[in-house]
C-alpha cells in the first residue's frame, strides 16, 4: 500500500534520479555481499569495547584523540534481545558495528515506563560515555535507539549527507508533537516535518556535549522533552547550529509518515517518495513497531522480491547462528505437546505424522492434551501403537492427559502448563502442535530448529484459501490486520523468513526463551478462546520476535467446521471439506505414479482390463467397518431380483450389496470418480471423456454362507470399475472375475487396486465362487 502514487509529477522522478546519480555512494553499498551473522553483541562490538576500555560497562574512561573523520555510534540497550540483534545485524551489513558503543547493556533499566514520558536515563548514560569526546570538534557522534531502529546505508553515505546539511547537530523529525503539546507555538517552521524526535541524532562531539549539558535531567524525566527544550531555545539553537531533519534526508520516523515510504524494490532501497529522499536510518517510533518489522523483513539485505519467481531471501543465506541439525549427537532435547481441543477429522494422520518426525527418540519428550471425549479411546490406541507396541520408539517420556483431566480446564492454563513443562525436563526446544495441522514432511522439527529463532513456525494454510497460521500485522486491539504483503507471502509468491505479528497452531519455541519468563498464554485483555492472541501480544510486548518461514511446504491446515459424529468413520465424508487430507488417507500411495503412464504401460491381466491402484488399505478397512457397524444387517434384504432401491424396482443379476445412496455416500463417490478415476480412464480408453456420472455404485459382499458367486452378465455401464477391498487367500479363498470371451480369470488383486473394463458387449463376465470366508468388492457402473 505504500507504493509511489501514480499522479506524481515527472519532475519529482527526475529529481530523485538526479539525486541518485549525484550521490557518490549510488546504490552499490546497499548491494554489498555481506554475510551478516547473529552473534551476541559482545562479539559484535568487541573491537570497540576493547578500544574504549569498556565504557559501556562503567569501566575507565579512555583518552580519545581528535582526528579528522572519527566516528562513533552510541545506543542504549538493557538486554540483548531480538530487536537489538536486528539493530546490530543492520550495522554489520554496512560495516558500522566497529563504531558502535552500547550503553546500559545487561544493566537494570532506570528510565521508567517508556509508554509514558520517560527515558532521561538514556541522556545520563550518554553524557557519561561522551566525556572522552567532549572537546572533539571533528569527531562525529551519532546516537540512536536500538530496539526499533535499523540502518539502511553505510558510513560514507551517513557522513556525506550529514555534512551537506551544514548543521553542527542534526535531530530526526516527526509529524506529532510529544510529550508537551503546549510547546506547539514555539516550534519554528521548517521544510517537511517540524517536531523533534529524540530517537535518532548526530553531530560533532563538542556540540553534542554542549547539548547534553544544556540542563540537568533525572533518569525518569523525558529525554525527548530534554532535547526539545534545547532546540526551542532560539539562541542556543542558533549558537550550536541545531537542525531538524524534516525531509528525512538521513533519519525517518515512521509514526505519522508510513505512507511516505515506498519499498523501492527497483532501486533496492527504501524511498521517501514525498520528500524525494532515501533515509539512511529508519525508526519505528510509537505505534509503528509492526510496520518496522515488515520493512525489516526486506531491508537491509532481507528479501529481494525482484529476483526470481518467488523472490530471493538474502537473510536466509546467512549461516552464522544456525543450528547444525545434521549432527544427531548435538541435537537438543525437545518436548512436543499435541493439543486436541475440538472434534478433529483425520486425527490418526495428525498423530501418526507427528510420531513419524525424524528425531532421536531418546531426546524427545511427548505430551498429549485431549479435551474431546469422543476421541479418548482412539487417542489412547494411537499412542499405544507408537509407544507401547513399538519397542524401537523409546521416547524420553510420554504422558497423555485425557478429557477427565483437561475438559474443564482453561485453554490458557493447559498451553501454559505444557510450555513450562519444557523447563521441567530441561529441553532445548518446545513444540506446540494443534490437531488442526496436517504435516506432510518428516523433518519439520529439525527444519524449524535450524533457524535458531526464539519463536518460529512454518507456513500452514487451508488449501486453496488465504486462511493461515500467521498474521502479517495486527489491529490496535491485537486481532488480525492484513499487511500489505500478506497475499504475496501466503500465496508463496515470496518465500523467505518473515518477522510476523502472530503465529499459532504450530509453534517452535527455544527453551531459553521459555526459561526467561517472557512468554505466556495468560493475558488480562483476552478471553480463554483467544489464548493464542494473548500469547502473541505478550511476545510482542516483551520484545520476542515471532518468525514464519515458508521456503518449504511442510503441510497445511484442515477445516474443522461442522465435523460431527454422525458415522463410525466420519473422515470418509470429508472429501469435499478436506480433499487433500482425504487423498492422503484414502487414495492409494502409488496412484500418482500411474498418471504419467501411457496405455501400454498399464498392467492388463486380460485384454482391455486395466489394473491400477486407486484406494488405500485404510479406505478399504473403513468402508467395510462402516457398513458392518451399522445396527442390524445393512446387507440383509439385498440379493433379490425385486429391489426397491432401484428406479425400476428390478435387478436382473442381483448381488448382496449396499448402495452408496443408502449411506449418503453417493456424492462423495462421484467426486472420487471425477478426481481420480476419470484421469486414468482418459489414459487407457483414449478418445472417450468421462465426467463422473454413475447411477449405481455399491459394495458387494460374497460370503461362504450367503451369496458365493455371480452368474455371467454384462454391466449396465460404458465402463466398470471393480476395486478389491480385502485379501484373496487370507480373508477368502478362490473367487475372482472371469471374462468369458477373453477366457481370462483375474483373482489375485491387492487391496485398493482396481480393474477397469468395458461394461457392455465385449466383456461378458462372472464372479467366480468363493470357497471360504468373505469377499468385499466396490463396484461402480460408470456412464450407464
Amino acid at each position: 500500500h505504500y507504493f509511489i502514487q501514480s499522479n506524481l509529477s515527472m519532475a519529482f522522478f527526475l529529481s530523485v534520479l538526479l539525486g541518485l546519480l549525484c550521490s557518490t555512494n549510488g546504490l552499490i553499498n546497499i548491494e554489498k555481499d555481506v554475510s551478516a551473522d547473529t552473534n551476541s553483541i559482545e562479539e559484535a562490538v568487541s573491537d570497540t569495547s576493547e578500544e574504549s576500555n569498556d565504557v559501556t560497562s562503567g569501566g575507565i574512561v579512555p583518552e580519545v584523540e581528535d582526528s579528522e573523520g572519527d566516528f562513533v555510534i552510541f545506543t542504549v540497550a538493557s538486554e540483548d534481545n531480538d530487536p537489538f540483534q536486528r539493530y546490530v545485524r543492520s550495522l554489520k551489513i554496512f560495516g558500522l558495528e566497529k563504531y558502535l558503543q552500547v550503553l546500559g547493556l545487561h544493566q537494570d533499566w532506570l528510565g521508567g515506563n517508556m509508554e509514558k514520558p520517560g527515558g532521561g536515563y538514556k541522556v545520563n548514560l550518554l553524557k557519561e560515555a561522551m566525556i572522552p569526546y567532549q572537546d572533539q570538534s571533528n569527531t562525529i557522534v551519532m546516537f540512536t535507539d536500538s530496539y526499533d531502529v535499523i540502518f539502511l546505508g553505510d558510513k560514507d553515505e551517513l557522513l556525506e549527507k550529514f555534512k551537506k546539511t551544514g548543521a553542527r547537530f542534526l535531530i530526526s523529525a516527526e509529524s506529532y508533537l510529544w510529550p508537551d503539546q503546549t510547546l506547539e507555538d514555539q516550534y519554528p517552521v521548517i521544510k517537511g516535518k517540524k517536531y523533534l524526535c529524540s530517537g535518532m541524532m548526530m553531530g560533532y562531539a563538542d556540540t553534542f556535549w554542549k547539548i547534553l549539558n544544556y540542563e540537568e535531567i533525572a533518569n525518569t524525566d523525558d529525554d525527548q522533552l530534554f532535547y526539545t527544550h534545547a532546540y526551542l531555545d532560539p539562541k542556543f539553537r542558533e549558537d550550536n547550529n541545531i537542525v531538524l531533519d524534516g525531509t528525512s534526508s538521513i533519519f525517518h520516523n515512521l509514526h505519522g509518515a508510513i505512507r511516505e515510504i515506498d519499498f523501492g524494490f527497483g532501486a533496492h532501497r527504501l524511498t521517501n517518495w514525498e520528500q524525494g529522499t532515501m533515509p539512511v536510518v529508519l525508526h519505528g517510533n510509537g505505534p509503528t513497531k509492526m510496520t518496522l518489522n515488515m520493512f525489516g523483513n526486506y531491508y537491509p539485505n532481507g528479501f529481494d522480491p525482484t529476483s526470481g519467481p518467488s523472490g530471493e531471501c538474502l537473510a536466509c543465506q546467512e549461516t552464522e547462528g544456525r543450528v547444525n541439525v545434521n549432527d544427531t549427537d548435538s541435537l537438543p532435547v525437545i518436548l512436543t505437546a499435541l493439543f486436541i481441543n475440538d472434534r478433529t477429522p483425520f486425527l490418526d494422520y495428525f498423530i501418526n505424522q507427528t510420531f513419524a518426525q525424524e528425531y532421536p527418540r531418546a531426546k524427545w519428550h511427548v505430551r498429549v492434551y485431549n479435551r474431546v471425549w469422543e476421541h479418548a479411546d482412539h487417542v489412547q490406541e494411537l499412542i499405544n501403537y507408537h509407544v507401547i507396541n513399538d519397542p524401537d520408539n523409546n521416547f524420553a517420556s510420554v504422558k497423555v492427559f485425557q478429557p477427565k483431566e483437561t475438559a474443564k480446564r482453561k485453554l490458557m492454563e493447559l498451553y501454559e502448563e505444557a510450555m513450562y513443562s519444557c523447563v521441567e525436563v530441561d529441553c532445548g526446544w518446545y513444540f506446540a502442535m494443534d490437531s488442526v495441522i496436517t504435516l506432510t514432511d518428516t523433518n519439520v522439527l529439525k527444519d524449524l530448529i535450524y533457524w535458531n529463532k526464539g519463536v518460529i513456525t512454518t507456513q500452514l494454510t487451508q488449501p486453496g484459501q488465504y486462511w493461515s497460521n500467521f498474521w502479517g500485522d495486527v489491529s490496535n486491539d491485537g486481532f488480525y490486520k492484513r499487511s500489505s504483503d500478506y497475499f504475496e507471502i501466503v500465496k508463496r509468491e515470496r518465500k523467505g523468513l518473515w518477522n510476523v505479528a502472530f503465529v499459532n497452531n504450530l509453534l517452535a519455541i527455544r527453551g531459553d526463551v521459555i526459561d526467561s519468563g517472557k512468554l505466556s498464554y495468560r493475558h488480562h485483555t483476552y478471553d480463554d478462546s483467544n489464548y493464542d492472541v494473548g500469547f502473541a501480544a505478550n511476545a510482542r510486548k516483551n520484545n520476542v520476535f515471532m518468525y514464519m518461514v515458508n521456503l518449504k511446504q511442510h503441510g497445511h491446515l484442515k477445516k474443522m467446521d461442522n465435523f460431527t459424529a454422525t458415522n463410525t468413520h466420519d473422515d470418509l465424508w470429508q472429501i469435499f471439506t478436506n480433499p487433500i487430507d482425504w487423498k492422503l488417507s484414502y487414495i492409494h500411495p502409488s496412484y500418482d505414479s500411474f498418471l504419467s503412464k501411457s496405455r501400454p504401460e498399464f498392467p492388463q491381466p486380460c485384454p482391455d482390463v486395466f489394473h491400477f491402484p486407486l484406494l488405500s488399505r485404510k479406505f478399504s478397512w473403513h468402508i467395510i467397518h462402516e457398513l458392518e457397524s451399522i445396527p442390524g444387517d445393512i446387507f440383509a434384504g439385498s440379493g433379490q431380483k425385486n429391489d426397491k432401491r432401484l428406479a425400476g424396482g428390478y435387478e436382473n443379476v442381483p448381488t448382496v450389496d449396499v448402495h452408496f445412496t443408502q449411506i449418503n455416500f453417493q456424492q462423495e463417490w462421484l467426486k472420487v470418480l471425477r478426481d481420480y478415476v476419470a484421469p486414468i480412464q482418459r489414459r487407457v480408453f483414449e478418445g472417450y471423456s468421462f465426467h463422473g456420472n454413475a447411477l449405481l455404485s455399491f459394495v458387494v459382499k460374497y460370503h461362504e454362507k450367503g451369496q458365493r458367486k455371480l452368474v455371467p452378465h454384462h454391466d449396465h455401464s460404458t465402463f466398470t470399475t471393480n476395486t478389491a477391498l480385502n485379501r484373496q487367500g487370507i480373508d477368502y479363498e478362490d473367487g475372482g472375475s472371469y471374462f468369458i470371451r477373453q477366457n481370462c480369470l483375474v483373482r489375485d488383486v491387492d487391496i485398493g487396486w482396481t480393474l477397469m473394463h468395458p461394461g457392455r458387449l465385449t466383456h461378458y463376465h462372472e464372479g467366480k465362487e468363493i470357497s471360504r470366508g468373505t469377499r468385499y468388492i466396490l463396484v461402480s457402473f460408470n456412464d450407464p
